[in-house]
């Protein structure tokens, strides 16, 4: 499983939207679906269940650490 860090941003995200982070890790690790956009964000999706996870992180991993990202932000498209 790759391991996040969390911009202050996704912190409260994750609070505010009850996101479950081992479902963030999932979608990140096998996407159903993968998007890049040309400033260097990619947007994930995973079906979970009932629910769909969306996980919006950055592609340039941190060079010290291999297998980590940086998330914007998460959020789930049905509640």
């Amino acid at each position: 499983m790759p391991k996040l860090r969390l911009s202050y941003h996704a912190q409260m995200r994750l609070i505010e939207r009850d996101v479950d982070i081992d479902n963030a890790k999932r979608a990140i690790a096998q996407p159903d679906l993968r998007k890049a956009d040309p400033y260097g964000k990619i947007r994930v999706q995973k079906r979970i269940g009932e629910r769909t996870i969306v996980v919006i992180y950055s592609d340039e991993r941190f060079r010290d650490r291999k297998n980590e990202y940086l998330v914007i932000t998460f959020y789930y498209l049905d509640k």
